[in-house]
């Protein structure tokens, strides 16, 4: 699996002062793509659908787009929008509708997304019970595993493991985890499968 042509997307959103980002990755199944490839088709397949998971109070800033083997292929696009899913009371940033995502090989451990700026209309003790945004959520879980239709190739989503590194001068040693660099061979599995249910998680990471 070759580094150039493996694409990171992050969105960029906030919610009262609270940065929140979810992070794609992109395979191109044939040599040609660009980034900007990439988040045309990324625009056209995702963005709705997931901003229809998400309460007017949520604000989308910007999707990055990054070519992870290719220095020169990379692209900040703004996006100033809102979340579609309504206007009330919204659950904290750290709750959201949580997937797992299946991939094709036990090497690298099953991904996760978590969808935050819930409203709090649609849930009743931590479960979701409204049933047109349960349809919303459903909407959504199809699309993660559909490749991104470009103008230029196709893009299968991915999951990229992690490069465990030592943190120098640590006492017991402690390890840091990073996105492969140029040179090195990334470890990619294929996304097969999403799945999901109507319980509300939780990312530990977006707490304070």
């Amino acid at each position: 699996m070759a580094l150039d042509g493996l694409y990171q997307v992050v969105v960029k959103q906030n919610m009262f002062g609270k940065n929140i980002e979810n992070v794609f990755f992109f395979q191109e199944q044939e040599s040609g793509g660009t980034e900007s490839d990439v988040y045309d088709a990324f625009f056209s397949q995702y963005t709705v659908a997931m901003r229809n998971l998400q309460a007017q109070a949520l604000n989308w800033t910007e999707v990055v787009v990054t070519n992870l083997g290719d220095l020169a292929d990379f692209g900040s696009h703004p996006l100033p929008v809102t979340g579609l899913a309504g206007a009330g009371d919204v659950l904290p940033a750290f709750n959201a509708v949580g997937y797992t995502l299946k991939l094709a090989t036990r090497g690298i451990r099953p991904g996760s997304k978590r969808i935050a700026g819930v409203l709090e209309a649609v849930v009743l003790n931590g479960v979701i019970t409204e049933p047109t945004y349960a349809a919303q959520v459903e909407a959504f879980r199809l699309i993660l595993d559909d490749p991104l239709n470009g103008a230029l190739v196709d893009y299968d989503p991915v999951v990229v493991k992690r490069v465990k590194e030592a943190v120098p001068d640590t006492t017991p040693v402690q390890y840091t985890y990073r996105l492969p660099k140029i040179g090195e061979v990334p470890e990619v599995g294929l996304i097969k499968a999403a799945f999901t249910n109507p319980n509300i998680t939780s990312q530990t990471s977006r707490k304070d």
